[in-house]
Order: structure tokens, then C-alpha cells, then sequence
């Protein structure tokens, strides 16, 4: 059995993916109270520890998590993201905390850690003379490990949507670094799962229509995929529609397949900020995407809930349909409220405590369990079973 460490570990895309490729995670660490809710709802038996990684000293680090083969780690990509504080020419602070991925690792020395962000660390820094991932890359080398950085596409995967993300792959010894991860366990030779391969099974609703609460399919499963999502489960939970004014709505009906606001007449434009005169120049492309029901979904980012239209209704998508393109599994239950800002608190602490992750953020922000599962075969056939801890 290979037994691995979650850092970061958010709502636990990473960990179920790991989990369904056969490895056991025995422990994560996040800071966020909803997201850590939805941990410990889904992975029960699994130590869940509701902190700051900063505030581990040496010594509780080597006590509860000694004997792990596999580091994996997804620290804050808001400081690395072209929308984040870095088009501005500004270095978030968060980007250090990938100095605490090489402590955790210097400290437990897994046989192979792997760091997984947004494409932006390529060029992201830690300070104005410091590149992020030639600094992590180095120290890495420093500690003792081999290091190797792949972009894998999650489309490649069977995950109905287009996200590239970063995986840097150290390994202890250089026969434990893969050749390729896509090439072995990607959905080579396959084509890309589509929107309606991901949707259109599920409860047909409304703006404002839906529940929490356990629904029952309303019709059997449309795609191989759908057949998958469903396993283990006999419902659908988290499928609610977020409530839209009338003038939205006609917005909506307004907007085609493949369209987005800038496609909308421009008296279902966006109306300035503090009055009702239309703002005829902020007309984004990205924002109210109406998506393809037959082409791939584009990325799922924390702020999903405003930026997509479905398919075939008038309203934004539910957190089950993000969770579905996402490739989250139905039994998969995601806690706290299904949209809430992020706010930093005791910031004169320099602590990263939040005010709270939606169900929309945490699943913007997972690792696509399908990618983590790759990943995860790719781990045990190069570094092969071993000896229970």
C-alpha cells in the first residue's frame, strides 16, 4: 500500500482521486473551515487537521505523518493566476507558502512529491528577483530529490473541460520520475467528453429551483460517463439554481450556444455600478458563457457561478453541475453555503484564516479527481507497492 499526505488539500479532489486509483491518504491539512467540512464529510476516516500548514512545527510534522510515500500539494493559486494580483505587477504573499511544500517534504522525505498549480507559476515570482518554480525547483534539487514538471490537459483525462494545470513531480530516485503521465493514463485515443455527456441526465430546474438534499434521477443515465457519476449514489445532492431577476433572465434567452454578454442586445447589458444606466464598455467576453452542449466545458475557476450559462436553461450553473464537469462523483457531498466571498481575517496575524469557501469556490478550486487518479497510477507503477507502515 502507498500512503500519501494531502497539503492544501481543499474540498478533496486530489485525495479522491488518489483514493480511486488505489492509494491511502492518511491525513490533510487545510485551512478553510467549508472546505474542511467537506473533507471530513467524505473522507470520515481520514485525519483532517483545520490549520494553518505554517503552524506545524518540525516535530508534530514528523509525529503524525511520518512513513508517507507521497507528498501531494496545492497551495493558493490566486498570487499565480493571470486574473490574480500578478497582472497588476503585484507578488502575493501566499506564492511562499510553496516554501512549506519543500519543508513538509525535507522533513517526512517522501519518495515523491508532487505540486500542482495554475500555469501562471511558470512565470509567477516570490519576489521581484525570485521565478517561483525555478526557486521550488532548486531547492527540491538541494533536499535530494529529481524533478520534473509536466502541463497536463484535463480533457486528456475524460474530464468534460478544458484546464491546463501545472504538476511538478519530484521523485527521491530518478527511476521513480514518470516519462509521461498522459501518454499511460490519460483517455488517449478517446475523444473529449462533452458538456451534454456531463448534464443532461440530471434533474431538469429553474432559476431559484432545486435542493440540497438527496433528488432522484430523473431519467437513466445518458453516457458511459453519467454511468460512472453515478456510482454509489441513487441521487443527485447540491443541485441548486441560483435565483435571477426577470431582466437576467431575459439576458439569458437572450444570449445563443457558444455565446456570451458581449452577444446580448445592449439593453440586457451590464448596468454601472450605484445606478441604472447601461455600462456599454464593460461588455466581457468571459462573463454569462452560454455553454456547447456538444463541446468540452472551458474551465471551471472558484468564480463559476457567475461566469457560465447552462446549455439548454435560462439560469447559471448549480454546484453539481460544475462538481459533474469537474469530475466529481454524485455521491460526493459538498458542505457550507453554496456562494460566499472569501475574505482574509487577522491579516495583522499574517494568518490566511477566511471567512469561508462557497461550494462553488471549493470546487473551482479542486484538483479534477480524474487527473488526480492518473496521476495516482502513474505514482504506483513507478514507485510500486511497498510494505504497509
Amino acid at each position: 500500500m502507498i500512503y500519501s499526505l494531502d497539503l492544501f488539500s481543499g474540498a478533496g479532489g486530489f485525495t479522491l482521486g488518489l483514493k480511486n486509483a488505489g492509494i491511502k491518504c492518511v491525513g490533510a491539512v487545510e485551512i478553510d473551515r467549508f472546505a474542511s467540512e467537506t473533507f471530513r464529510t467524505n473522507f470520515p476516516d481520514i485525519p483532517q487537521y483545520q490549520d494553518d500548514v505554517r503552524l506545524f512545527g518540525d516535530h508534530d510534522i514528523k509525529k503524525h505523518f511520518s512513513g508517507i510515500d507521497l507528498l501531494v500539494a496545492g497551495p493558493p493559486c490566486q498570487g499565480f493566476s493571470v486574473a490574480g494580483p500578478s497582472q497588476y505587477g503585484k507578488i502575493d504573499s501566499r506564492n511562499n507558502l510553496i516554501y512549506e511544500v519543500l519543508r513538509f517534504a525535507q522533513l517526512l522525505k517522501p519518495d515523491i512529491c508532487i505540486l500542482e498549480n495554475v500555469k501562471g507559476i511558470l512565470s509567477g515570482k516570490l519576489s521581484p528577483t525570485k521565478n517561483a518554480i525555478e526557486e521550488y525547483v532548486i531547492e527540491m534539487k538541494k533536499i535530494g530529490y529529481y524533478v520534473k514538471i509536466f502541463i497536463l490537459q484535463t480533457a486528456d483525462f475524460g474530464v468534460p473541460q478544458w484546464r491546463e494545470r501545472v504538476f511538478i513531480y519530484s521523485a527521491k530516485k530518478e527511476s521513480y520520475l514518470p516519462l509521461d503521465i498522459k501518454g499511460e493514463y490519460g483517455n488517449n485515443g478517446i475523444p473529449w467528453r462533452t458538456v451534454n455527456d456531463a448534464l443532461f441526465d440530471l434533474p431538469i430546474i429553474d432559476s431559484g429551483g432545486g435542493i440540497d438534499e438527496l433528488v432522484p434521477y430523473p431519467m437513466v443515465a445518458q453516457s458511459d460517463y453519467q454511468i460512472w457519476l453515478r456510482t454509489g449514489s441513487t441521487g443527485v445532492r447540491n443541485h441548486v439554481a441560483m435565483k435571477h431577476t426577470p431582466r437576467l433572465i431575459e439576458r439569458f434567452k437572450n444570449i445563443p450556444i457558444g455565446g456570451s454578454l458581449v452577444d446580448a442586445p445592449p439593453e440586457f447589458g451590464q448596468r454601472k455600478r450605484n445606478g441604472n444606466e447601461l455600462d456599454v464598455h464593460q461588455r466581457f467576453k468571459m462573463n454569462n458563457q452560454r455553454l456547447n452542449p456538444n463541446k468540452i466545458s472551458t474551465a471551471i475557476t472558484a468564480s463559476f457561478q457567475s461566469n457560465f450559462i447552462h446549455p439548454h436553461l435560462n439560469r447559471n450553473l448549480t454546484a453539481r453541475e460544475g462538481a459533474r464537469l469537474q469530475s466529481f462523483s454524485d455521491n460526493f457531498v459538498f458542505c457550507g453555503p453554496r456562494t460566499l466571498m472569501s475574505k482574509k481575517l487577522l491579516e495583522k496575524e499574517e494568518r490566511l484564516d477566511e471567512i469561508g469557501l462557497s461550494q462553488y469556490n471549493q470546487i473551482g478550486n479542486a484538483v479534477a479527481p480524474l487527473v488526480a487518479e492518473g496521476i495516482g497510477k502513474t505514482v504506483l507503477k513507478y514507485l510500486g507497492v511497498k510494505e504497509s507502515i
